[in-house]
């Protein structure tokens, strides 16, 4: 009996820690997310949605299909909230994506370059040069964006985007 349980445990041990076979192989989500990014650009362009559920019942469709391809089931709902979040069939109406920054300070260093306070690396002149942190979001009041001292983006989306490398 003990022989059978001792037996059972290494059994299930080596079950447990293995992991699948080939596991290495398996994209990560962000190796998906730029894939999806890329067929997002050619299968659902942003500009051509007639209104955002059309746009959203594609990018559906593009996720679905990545999930065949063996997208982690973790990232599928990452990738579809990004994209809901989108301004993609919703431009018409005046939505935008726009971002809003909190700036740090610059200070002086007794005859050196200024530096900000945030990242003493970063040389600035003004405290606009010292950027803490930035928040982007959709938005259908433009002007607002400008006003509370944000820049309105050329980008429809507040994702990341994916850089292919030169």
């Amino acid at each position: 009996m003990k022989t059978l349980r001792g037996s059972l445990i290494l059994s299930a041990l080596f079950f447990f820690t293995a992991g699948p076979a080939g596991a290495q192989d398996v994209p990560s989500c962000e190796e998906f997310r730029c894939q999806f990014q890329q067929r997002l650009e050619t299968e659902c362009p942003c500009d051509a949605q007639p209104n955002h559920g059309q746009y959203v019942s594609c990018v559906a469709h593009i996720v679905n299909a990545l999930v065949d391809e063996g997208l982690p089931t973790n990232c599928k709902g990452k990738l579809t909230k990004c994209a809901a979040r989108s301004v993609c069939g919703k431009q018409a109406r005046g939505f935008a994506t726009c971002t809003t920054f909190e700036y740090g300070t610059c200070v002086a260093n007794d005859g050196l370059p200024s530096t900000c306070d945030t990242d003493p690396t970063i040389e600035c002149t003004v405290d606009t040069d010292c950027v803490a942190s930035s928040r982007c979001k959709t938005t259908r009041h433009v002007d607002r964006c400008v006003e509370d001292g944000g820049a309105v983006n050329l980008a429809p989306t507040c994702c990341s985007n994916c850089v292919t490398p030169p």
